[in-house]
């Protein structure tokens, strides 16, 4: 039974990667054939002993991370909510300002409402009047 256990914490041991959390939260998991120093010296150097010679190579700092799959955006530009959310011109003339002139204010009157294509009158329906 002993020699079960620590069979099956060895293989268990094997299975898990490890990983580096960063002080700014982000994650490297390091693969298997990779080794990992941890220094606060500036330098750090690698032996490498052949028949003739000795050879010493630098070994750079990595930046490494494992980026996080992104979230999609619940109000896309373009989209019914987005268009009723944006405030055209706020800061000035911008590109998102180009894009609610593009896809929201279909109609070309500066506003986006009753006449655009993508106005969904659904949840606004006393806004608009019975024949659009």
């Amino acid at each position: 039974m002993k020699y079960l256990m620590l069979l099956l914490v060895a293989f268990t041991s094997l299975a898990t990667a490890h990983t580096i959390t960063y002080d700014n939260g982000d994650v490297y998991t390091v693969a298997d054939n990779e080794y990992v120093f941890v220094s606060t010296q500036p330098n750090l150097w690698s032996y490498h002993p052949y028949s003739k010679s000795v050879q010493f190579k630098k070994i750079w700092p990595t930046e490494k991370v494992d980026r996080p799959e992104p979230t999609p955006n619940p109000n896309p530009v373009g989209s019914h909510e987005w268009c009723k959310a944006h405030v055209p011109y706020e800061f000035g003339y911008s590109f998102a300002d180009q894009a609610w002139e593009r896809a929201c204010d279909t109609n070309n009157d500066r506003t986006y409402g009753c006449g655009d294509e993508k106005f969904d009158a659904s949840d606004d329906a006393s806004v608009c009047p019975a024949g659009f």
